[in-house]
């Protein structure tokens, strides 16, 4: 990446970022209440308090932080490894695809509270109760998108391919997969962004350490700036694992693209 486009991408968050902060500050200044509506310095403040000074149960932010993050990242990374092998198969096997295609779009209509309150009930609040959310919620997009890729490789690659008599082995490297990290990306980041919203309320639901948790307590002792201060930091590792792991990723593996193009 070049310095233009590494400026452009840097702009691309912080003016969004900024716009943000000066109608945070204008928010606080019209309530003129800092029990309703913090200003952001001192809401940051407070996040970078509560990084190094224990809160409730005797934890750190960044403790709770840990935790999530952990069930983040276990679940969304079995939620996509769970749509390639649905989206495979059903681009494989006419008669997976038939019973797939038809219960898929019922099974994405179902509500995640819902989703996560039953898999609570069902799993007595354990970790598996909220990687089973995560699964049922998310993998059905994940599966459909990574299918829908899969059935518009460009055949004639496929022929050129089987003419030159590549092996199987190739041609997943040199056709299939190629083709595919486009929808593997796009598909992971919608898991992702389900994951995240799903462990947080499942968290807020029936658990005692995580940042759900801690959205919940400090909701319920009615401090709104801490609360905020919490999720600010929520926030800040969202985009970081974005901005900071997932687009460099994906630059990277696409880099052929644009070498091609010149």
């Amino acid at each position: 990446m070049n310095a233009h486009a590494r400026l452009e991408s840097v702009a691309h968050l912080v003016v969004p970022l900024a716009g943000f902060a000066v109608l945070w500050q204008l928010g606080a200044l019209v309530v003129g209440n800092a029990s309703v509506l913090p200003d952001p310095v001192h809401t940051v403040s407070l996040t970078i308090d509560s990084m190094t000074s224990p809160g409730p149960r005797g934890f750190t932010s960044l403790h709770h932080l840990r935790i999530t993050l952990g069930r983040v990242v276990v679940a969304s990374t079995i939620g996509l490894v769970l749509s390639v092998i649905g989206g495979t198969l059903m681009w494989r096997s006419d008669a997976v695809e038939d019973v797939l295609s038809d219960w898929l779009p019922f099974v994405m209509t179902f509500p995640t509270v819902v989703v996560i309150l039953v898999t609570m009930i069902l799993f007595r609040f354990s970790e598996t109760s909220i990687l089973s959310a995560v699964l049922v919620a998310s993998v059905p997009f994940g599966v459909v998108n990574l299918w829908e890729g899969m059935k518009d490789i460009d055949t004639e690659l496929l022929e050129m391919a089987y003419a030159f008599d590549a092996s199987t082995l190739q041609i997943w490297r040199h056709v299939y997969i190629p083709h595919l990290m486009p929808f593997v990306f796009g598909s992971y980041r919608y898991i992702l962004g389900m994951v995240w919203k799903i462990v947080a309320l499942a968290e807020i639901f029936g658990f005692s350490v995580g940042m759900g948790a801690m959205f919940r307590f400090w909701y319920s002792q009615g401090q709104v700036d801490t609360l905020l201060a919490y999720f600010l930091l929520f926030i800040a590792v969202m985009l970081t694992v974005e901005y900071g792991l997932l687009k460099p990723l994906q630059t990277r593996i696409f880099r052929w693209r644009a070498d091609h193009a010149s």
